[in-house]
């Protein structure tokens, strides 16, 4: 039989943790959010994490407000956290042991969890009724947004309660003006002057009749208006 065998020490935690909130994404608009775990460590077999920061607390027992109140779990490259319930800034904390539990330095990532639609304005209204003949072929309007967006849209929709994935672009062919914008920077409370023509709302929805025309914008976080 031999007379010896080998011990190995280690005493070096992971090498460069890190953590990813939606993929680094600056805003979440919902709470539940993926992490992005990793270490340049390999293999990990036997490695654990522990996740902490602003979190619902009542989601998942193992990851917590604290440090001290989270547990170690086993270590993967992709975890679930729900964020802390109310809009802000939140901040998702790692840390990483081996096999023989030398602990990593501790990351972070933080995101700004949105979750308040914008509320858009309409007034100004100039007609409620128009044709496409010369002298009462448009109509124009203006809108505002209760904070800053960054993208909107001017639709006929079959609704009041319509969502802005639904109903019907209206065009600029025939002169409409001002019934999109995409990547700006809109202020909160600057009107914006809509044009819309008898031609383009007919382009839009053919036909004679009450058309529901509904203004959408989407702020910095992606949230559009309802």
């Amino acid at each position: 039989m031999a007379s010896y065998f080998t011990l190995t020490l280690d005493t070096t935690g992971p090498a460069s943790p890190s953590i990813s909130l939606d993929g680094g994404a600056e805003y979440a608009t919902a709470q539940l959010v993926t992490a992005t775990i990793g270490t340049t460590d390999t293999p990990t077999t036997g490695y654990q994490m522990k996740i902490w920061g602003d979190v619902d607390k009542t989601h998942n027992t193992n990851i917590q407000d604290t440090e001290g109140a989270s547990s170690w779990i086993t270590y993967a490259t992709s975890q679930q956290v729900k964020l802390s319930s109310g809009d802000g800034s939140k901040t998702i904390y790692l840390k990483i042991r081996d096999d023989v539990y030398n602990e990593s330095a501790q990351v972070s990532d933080t995101i700004i969890l949105d979750m308040t639609l914008p509320v858009v304005t309409v007034s100004n209204i100039s007609a409620t009724k128009i044709s496409k003949i010369s002298g009462k072929n448009s109509m124009t309007f203006q809108f505002t947004g209760d904070s800053k967006f960054d993208e909107y849209k001017v639709k006929v929709v079959s609704t009041s309660g319509a969502a802005h994935g639904t109903g019907t672009q209206i065009g600029t062919t025939n002169g409409s003006s001002n019934v999109s914008g995409s990547e700006g920077d809109y202020p909160a409370d600057t009107p914006i002057t809509v044009t819309i023509t008898g031609a383009d709302l007919e382009a839009a929805s053919a036909g004679d009749g009450q058309k529901i025309i509904k203004v959408f914008i989407k702020d910095d976080a992606g949230n559009w208006s309802a």
